[in-house]
């Protein structure tokens, strides 16, 4: 089975240095939540802490809204799309 959740350093999550990656494995993980009914979903590791940050379904919306924001400002599209429809799945 292949690893879905990238695994950041915690000075990378503290700094947003890895926002592009967290914010795709957002996206991709709550659309496959969505899919398979889940009720939360992971979406990053914290190397050598053994953390997983973890999104439950109450949230995703939110994230969802967060990412979106994101993807605006980085004049990407067609992320913008595919959340929009997302949304509408919640």
């Amino acid at each position: 089975m292949t690893r879905k959740i990238p695994i950041i350093s915690l000075k990378d999550f503290e700094a947003k240095a890895k926002k592009p990656t967290m914010m795709k494995s957002l996206v991709s993980n709550i659309a496959e939540g969505i899919d398979d009914g889940l009720e939360s979903v992971n979406i990053a590791e914290i190397k050598n802490y053994d953390v997983i940050i973890s999104v439950p379904k109450t949230e995703w919306k939110p994230g969802l809204e967060k990412a979106m924001e994101y993807y605006i400002k980085t004049e990407e599209y067609e992320e913008c799309s595919k959340i929009k429809k997302l949304i509408k799945k919640l």
